[in-house]
């Protein structure tokens, strides 16, 4: 796993689709601390979202868990994620 500036880990699955989707840990870190909303899936999973400046591929998502000693766990992210 790798660690940027917030206390957020990235699973390799996560880091992948990143490198595939072109999106950065300064996006990721963008996403969580100001998301234009918020999915609770579970206690501890939560996906994020937010329309990002400059990307055409409409909203960003960051599926994370929440750590108990605090901070994130990326374990995926996606483009063109739509609320439904």
């Amino acid at each position: 796993m790798v660690s940027c500036l917030m206390d957020i880990k990235y699973r390799t699955h996560a880091v992948e689709r990143m490198i595939q989707r072109k999106i950065s840990t300064e996006e990721v870190e963008l996403i969580l601390t100001s998301p234009d909303g918020k999915i609770k899936q579970s206690v501890d999973k939560i996906i994020y979202y937010k329309n990002l400046k400059g990307r055409k591929d409409n909203s960003i998502a960051a599926v994370t868990l929440l750590l108990k000693e605090g901070g994130y766990e990326i374990l995926t992210v996606m483009i063109g994620f739509e609320v439904k």
